[in-house]
């Protein structure tokens, strides 16, 4: 069976992943990782600094949440594989401008309803992690699933003529699973909030739940390197005619060595036959 290795046709993925490292690196070397995260209070009001609505997803302030991030995106580029760039490309758009505009709201709303307790929104993309998270466990199946025993060998029960290990069934999705857990509990009780809000909205646009459309959005073909539905129409339409053509044409060249070849064949055979027949042939009728 041939595989795909590393980032070969997921372009975006690739993308993310870079953009994701090298900004956080850039930060932290800049030692303005407190510029990413948001308090609604003070930070949107009074000071109202909104433009950390579009830049607290941007980058990781902990090496830790930077790791698992980075491998859990690695591992849902098959996404890209299986959806292709551009719906890709389209499902991250719509998650992150979900993601400014839901989680900042209902860290107001908790902040409302706890007293203020509740009051900071962590930086990183775990929303949109999860989101592919979601995305990833209803696309791409289980391949084996294995038990890790709980108890030693002599305690095993007879049932049915074999013999049953008491133990945890787990699939190959299971560390998977794991590695988000750890990225969703990084800064408890925080980040549990944009990890919710991440799953959910990667399980309704996968159910074309989401308002307006914006399941079946997608973004301008080009901004992926894809030609345009006219574009590939009009290309389309030049090569069938061109075709077309050249059948006609190889049809008239077909006719026309078809006659001259009937005539050629039509003289050879005069030809090969005899004097006599010519003359009998002539006052019969018969050619």
């Amino acid at each position: 069976m041939v595989t795909t290795s590393g980032f070969s046709h997921t372009p975006i993925t690739r993308l993310l992943v870079l953009t994701s490292i090298g900004v956080s690196i850039l930060v932290s070397t800049l030692s303005i990782q407190y510029l990413l995260p948001i308090k609604p209070h003070p930070h949107l009001w009074p000071y109202l600094q909104f433009s950390r609505l579009l830049t607290y997803q941007a980058a990781y302030t902990t090496s830790t949440e930077l790791l698992f991030s980075t491998v859990l995106l690695y591992q849902f580029r098959v996404l890209e594989r299986i959806w292709g760039s551009r719906k890709f490309a389209s499902f991250v758009a719509v998650v992150l401008w979900c993601n400014v505009v839901v989680v900042p709201l209902l860290v107001v709303v908790l902040k409302l309803g706890t007293l203020g307790w509740y009051n900071y929104v962590p930086s990183g993309s775990t929303g949109l992690v999860f989101a592919l998270l979601s995305a990833w466990a209803e696309e791409v199946p289980r391949i084996y699933r294995y038990k890790i025993a709980t108890t030693s060998p002599a305690a095993t029960t007879t049932g049915g003529g074999r013999e049953q290990v008491p133990g945890v069934v787990l699939s190959d999705k299971s560390t998977t699973y794991l590695l988000a857990a750890q990225l969703a509990l990084s800064q408890f009780p925080y980040s549990i909030l944009p990890a919710a809000v991440g799953w959910t909205v990667g399980t309704a646009w996968m159910g074309e739940l989401l308002p307006g459309g914006l399941g079946r959005w997608r973004i301008p073909a080009w901004m992926v390197g894809e030609s345009s539905k006219r574009k590939e129409r009009g290309q389309y339409e030049g090569l069938r005619r061109r075709l077309e053509e050249e059948g006609s044409s190889a049809d008239g060249m077909r006719n026309v060595s078809d006659r001259v070849g009937g005539a050629g064949g039509g003289e050879q055979e005069s030809r090969r036959r005899g004097f006599g027949r010519q003359i009998l042939g002539y006052f019969t009728g018969s050619s």
